[in-house]
């Protein structure tokens, strides 16, 4: 299924979808759908519901921002503190207190890794080239 909208482009940028259309031997809207669908940003529908209002204010932010918060690392003292209390959750019940500690540890690991990640897809789709992991690896 299709659907028509029209759109109101001023004369330069007509042009230059037509002469785009043109080289490539295909009509505008078939350029203009191609666009689209690289420069739309992902929807947060593809995000857990209960993390939308971590990641949404991530569309607001300008490039360096975004960069900014993909190069966020979890505290090394917090991670050791997650990975501590893994292990003793699998060697013996926790407290109730170790159970919410763990569990704050828990979201807040998942809220950075989520705003990574849709920083990165939104650099991405903003024309920026993202460090593979061997150049994460070397940088860590």
């Amino acid at each position: 299924m299709t659907h028509t909208i029209n759109v109101h482009l001023p004369e330069p940028l007509y042009r230059h979808l037509k002469r785009a259309a043109e080289l490539s031997r295909q009509p505008p809207d078939a350029i203009i759908a191609q666009s689209l669908a690289h420069s739309l940003p992902p929807l947060l529908e593809e995000i857990p519901e209960q993390y939308h209002p971590d990641v949404f204010p991530l569309l607001k932010m300008n490039d360096a921002e975004l960069k900014r918060e993909m190069e966020r690392v979890f505290p090394p003292k917090r991670w050791a503190e997650y990975e501590a209390l893994l292990d003793k959750k699998r060697s013996s019940p926790l407290t109730d207190a170790e159970k919410k500690r763990l569990d704050t540890l828990r979201r807040q690991a998942d809220v950075l890794t989520f705003r990574k990640g849709y920083a990165a897809v939104l650099l991405k789709r903003r024309g920026y080239r993202l460090p593979t992991v061997k150049e994460l690896r070397k940088s860590s």
